[in-house]
């Protein structure tokens, strides 16, 4: 190596191109800043990575903690499902059941089961809303042609040969449990 300018920065000549190791300077001090920052991942990431998440054994689940699923079970359910509704309201169950809306879960209008178990002295609620109805059957043209479906409440009413009322909903003309 020899001394390529005034300042004697060392330098070495490879063929015609000529290096100066004063440009190291840079690239060791990039080598220290990404060598930081990766330090800097893992130290954080030990901190805040549950333990056991993603790995069981020789098995790597990826993005699951296999102790989670015991967390979850322990937790009380917030929704049940029909069966569950079965329990306490048999008849109007039985009445679900044999209607169209029977693939429609009890939840989907009368909130999670939770909220309604916490004061069973109260019924449950039950959204009447038009825009409830409309999540289902409101007219798309992907959906099948045999589907009940509306263009709007107005028009729905007026094909019926009626008059809308104000703040009218769905229920006031069809059981939302045997909507025929």
């Amino acid at each position: 190596m020899r001394a390529c300018n005034l300042l004697a920065w060392p330098c070495q000549t490879i063929g015609k191109a000529t290096l100066h190791m004063k440009d190291a300077s840079h690239i060791v001090m990039l080598l220290i800043v990404l060598v930081a920052i990766g330090a800097g991942f893992f130290a954080v990431r030990t901190v805040m990575v549950p333990e056991g998440f993603g790995a069981h054994g020789s098995y790597s689940y990826g993005y699951f903690r296999a102790a989670s699923e015991k967390e979850q079970a322990a937790r009380d359910p917030v929704y049940r499902g029909p069966e569950k509704c079965r329990e306490c309201h048999a008849e109007v169950f039985a009445a679900w059941k044999a209607a169209e809306h029977a693939a429609v879960g009890c939840e989907t209008c009368h909130g999670n089961w939770q909220a309604h178990n916490a004061n069973t002295t109260e019924r449950a609620g039950a959204d009447t809303g038009i825009q409830t109805c409309m999540i289902c059957h409101a007219r798309v043209a992907g959906r099948p042609a045999g589907f009940p479906q509306i263009q709007g409440i107005r028009e729905h009413v007026a094909d019926k040969g009626g008059e809308i009322q104000e703040k009218q909903t769905c229920t006031a003309c069809h059981n939302p449990h045997d909507p025929a």
